[in-house]
């Protein structure tokens, strides 16, 4: 059942691909055209060392924005900037009820020390509690979303590179002793087999 399930789905997702790329859709819809060289490009959907790590750092940045439109805005830039969606997608989900506390106050500790170096702060405290009216809650908030948009834009650029950097370098030690695997096996297995070889008189 699930044998025929994934046949299914590679067949329809073939077939979608197939419909979407069509030349005469290309040739008569500019907009299919865009969708198509960012969207159904195979780079931003099948994982290397390159687009792997760059939706690793998209995703990470996009995460720390604590926007309500992630997902949408991380597929969109990773279609442009051809890196893997998928990756960029999953990261998007760092940022949940769980963890948006302790977001929060990192991102308004590290704007609070950024903008401190180069102008004035807000004095009075980050509230502990928002009021359930959006418009008193904005009020509250006014004062302090400089600070945040700073301290998240500030905290998503340096892990952004720091996961693009471990990503990467994740990458390189896995494929290397990914081929030193490889190469022992093979190494091993021509071993086994000379012995056979004398016996035979070749």
């Amino acid at each position: 059942m699930l044998i025929k399930a994934r046949a299914w789905f590679r067949r329809s997702l073939f077939q979608t691909y197939r419909f979407l790329k069509h030349p005469r859709k290309l040739r008569d819809r500019p907009v299919m055209r865009w969708f198509a060289r960012h969207f159904l490009d195979k780079r931003v959907w099948r994982p290397t060392q390159h687009t792997f790590a760059g939706g690793m750092a998209l995703g990470t940045f996009i995460t720390l924005q604590l926007l309500p439109i992630q997902m949408p805005t991380a597929t969109i830039l990773a279609a442009l900037f051809r890196v893997n969606i998928p990756i960029a997608l999953v990261m998007c989900w760092v940022s949940n009820p769980v963890t948006v506390p302790f977001l929060v106050a990192a991102e308004y500790a590290v704007g609070k020390w950024f903008l401190a170096l180069y102008t004035t702060v807000p004095t009075t405290p980050f509230p502990d509690h928002l009021p359930e009216s959006a418009v008193e809650a904005w009020l509250v908030l006014k004062e302090h979303a400089p600070v945040m948009l700073i301290g998240g834009l500030v905290l998503g650029a340096i892990s952004a590179l720091v996961a693009y950097v471990g990503t990467w370098g994740a990458w390189e030690v896995g494929h290397r002793m990914e081929v030193t695997r490889k190469a022992r096996a093979l190494a091993e297995s021509k071993a086994a087999a000379a012995p056979v070889t004398e016996k035979a008189g070749i």
